[in-house]
């Protein structure tokens, strides 16, 4: 018995679409160099209270400032409009990266593409379908406090 040429080609394409299928069906893993950050749900008991991030010159109307209080939890802080601030947690809801910062005035996450309003924290374009943690900000004078 001899295997004809169109079988063997045959199944090398039914293999190889089949491989590809999987590949593509399969969640991607989280970007290993950005590390993920906890929700407010998730931050450890000593950080509970309210936390001093920083000043609100450091966040620029248009654009938004992470504050890493700890290894669990990244802040950003966002301006999207004069005096308007906004804080959530820097955690994509997607796979859990940390998120860029705002860039073409979304939220940006580098590691698959998922961007958010820098004003709700809502995705406005896949693959992330839950919003960003809120986080409730206060401004006291010049100084913006997390709290927690």
């Amino acid at each position: 018995m001899s295997i004809s040429r169109r079988t063997v080609v045959a199944s090398g394409l039914a293999a190889t679409g089949a491989v590809t299928l999987a590949a593509c069906a399969s969640e991607p893993e989280p970007a290993e160099t950005t590390p993920p950050s906890a929700t407010v749900d998730e931050a450890p008991e000593e950080l509970s209270g309210e936390i001093l991030l920083g000043s609100t010159a450091e966040v620029m109307v248009g654009s938004g400032t992470k504050f890493m209080v700890d290894e669990s939890l990244t802040i950003l802080v966002t301006q999207p409009r004069e005096g308007v601030f906004r804080a959530f947690s820097a955690k994509c809801t997607h796979a859990g990266c940390i998120v860029n910062g705002i860039r073409d005035d979304e939220i940006a996450c580098g590691c698959h593409g998922a961007r958010f309003s820098p004003d709700t924290g809502e995705p406005v374009a896949g693959p992330a379908n839950s919003p960003l943690g809120k986080i409730q900000l206060e401004v006291r004078g010049s100084d913006l406090y997390a709290l927690i």
